[in-house]
């Protein structure tokens, strides 16, 4: 089993028997840990204390004997190892002379055969489950021989020993401990098991009046009473929530109710609808019928006057004073102004009536267009142009042209009285939406007028100021409308004009 795999088996215990698990797992590695640590330093100490008592028998035997190797006499030496039946831990022992043959010998089993080991440096190493050690004997400064004792450790046994009262330590410890936990245990798992429950039947019966038992003020105190808070929001929400859902029934019937009415009321507007269009319909042949009236009708009595008005100059202008030229003179003018204010009436009406044709358009390319045949009509004026390039736009090109035409016009007229005339036909974002312009800085005209600009025949300044009829702006406003846009205009007297216009989002290219 992997880690995961024991975490997640580990959250699907219930708390109390993670209770438990936490205790049991907790005191075995304590006990464990303990066990370990005494047992791993009583071995440390006991090896140190068995090395200092063999090191001692070393030195004694070394002490006794070195009158004996001085004297060769191997008798008495073999008698000062015999001492060594006391010592039940020694199991050999050697004495060298000085020239490292053995002397002396002691087997503890009595054996005859004696595994011989070469004479090392003083001091003494471990091997297996023994003791070695070496011990020099002198007489004075002089080296006569070597003293080398084995002695078994025992470590086997006593660890056995050792690991048999750890474990028995450890099971009545663990004992302990389970028996105190199941007590201890009730005491936490019961309140948190009352909760549970409670969530439960929360939950099944959807049931929010009801509350978990507070047994104490500690942590679990604590949960008990967020918990039982909680229900009381929840319950105060579910009246909320049922009121308002009644209240949404009521609205949801009213809704239905007007629902129907405007059913029946949409009904009504079809036909309405229906009968406003037929109207409309006869509206614009009767506007078409006008502007055919217009168109011949009135310009044929207009011709007539202009051409009497001619002959009167041209027969009689000598038997005239010149009040009376001066008044010929005004007729023709009113003749022509007449004849303007005809053609602004019918380029209004077609702009009205006529389909769109929606292409795309080089704004760029149509305002400079419209510039050089301005610059040709009068070569002698100095005007700066700058026009944006590459202004694309989705369009109407027909009526754009229309537009732009009237609007470069105006700038053009109204910077005339300018010596360094400055016309710039551009774009910008305003509002969040692409804008186009035509600035230019000539007289101007006062803000508190401006509503009056978009309005049919309406004019800022005197015609014998600036020509014109004060068609337009009414032709801008109604192309720039139809192409799902708007139009505005602001200046200053004196300081010149800014006119911008948008387009429909669904219409405009860049």
């Amino acid at each position: 089993m992997n880690k995961a795999e024991a975490q997640f088996l580990f959250t699907r215990f219930s708390i109390r028997a993670k209770l438990f698990w936490i205790t049991i797992l907790t005191s075995a590695a304590a006990l464990a840990l303990a066990g370990f640590t005494i047992v791993t330093y009583d071995s440390i100490t006991y090896k140190e204390q068995r090395v200092a008592d063999l090191m001692a028998q070393a030195e004694i035997l070394g002490s006794i004997s070195g009158a004996a190797v001085i004297f060769n006499d191997v008798k008495a030496a073999q008698e000062y190892l015999l001492s060594l039946r006391a010592k039940p831990l020694v199991e050999a022992a050697i004495i060298y002379d000085h020239t490292g043959h053995v002397f002396a010998t002691y087997n503890r089993n009595g054996s005859t055969e004696f595994n011989t080991t070469p004479v090392e440096a003083d001091g003494n190493r471990i091997d297996s489950d023994d003791i070695l050690l070496f011990h020099s004997i002198k007489q004075g400064d002089q080296f006569i021989g070597t003293v080398h004792l084995r002695e078994n450790l025992g470590l086997k046994e006593r660890l056995v020993r050792y690991a048999a009262i750890v474990l028995g330590l450890l099971v009545v410890s663990l004992g302990t401990s389970l028996l105190l936990s199941t007590r201890l245990q009730a005491m936490i798992a019961k309140p948190l098991l009352e909760v549970t429950q409670t969530a439960r039947r929360v939950v099944d019966h959807h049931d929010y009046s009801q509350r978990a038992i507070k047994h104490g003020d500690d942590e679990v105190g604590v949960l008990v009473d967020a918990f039982n808070q909680m229900l009381t929001q929840i319950q105060l929400r579910e009246t909320a929530l049922q009121a308002a859902n009644e209240a949404l029934q009521l609205e949801i019937a009213d809704h239905k109710l007007a629902r129907a009415e405007v059913a029946e009321l949409n009904e009504t507007l079809e036909t309405r609808v229906a009968e406003r269009t037929a109207e409309l319909e006869a509206v614009n042949k009767e506007l078409e019928s006008f502007s055919y009236s217009v168109s011949h009708d009135l310009r044929t009595p207009l011709r007539g006057i202009d051409g009497f008005t001619v002959i009167l100059l041209e027969n009689y202008g000598d038997k005239l004073d010149e009040q009376g030229r001066h008044y010929l003179e005004r007729v023709r003018s009113a003749t022509e102004r007449m004849s303007h204010l005809i053609d602004d009436l019918l380029q209004l009406s077609r702009t009205i009536r006529s389909e769109m044709n929606l292409t795309k358009v080089n704004l760029s390319e149509m305002a400079s267009s419209i510039v050089n045949d301005l610059q040709e009509s009068m070569p002698d004026r100095t005007v700066e142009f700058l026009i944006e390039p590459d202004m694309i736009i989705q369009a109407d090109a027909v009526l754009m042209r229309v537009a732009l035409e009237n609007l470069i016009n105006n700038a053009w007229k109204f910077t005339s009285k300018k010596p360094l005339a400055r016309i710039e036909v551009g774009s910008m974002m305003h509002a969040g939406k692409k804008t186009y312009f035509v600035r230019d800085n000539g007289t101007g005209f006062d803000m508190k007028y401006a509503e009056k600009l978009f309005g049919a025949f309406q004019r800022l300044h005197s015609a014998s100021e600036f020509d014109g009829t004060g068609v337009g702006l009414a032709n801008v406003q109604r192309i720039i409308n139809r192409h799902g846009g708007r139009v505005w205009a602001e200046a200053k007297l004196n300081e010149g004009a800014t006119f911008y216009f948008t387009l429909s989002a669904w219409r405009r290219v860049s």
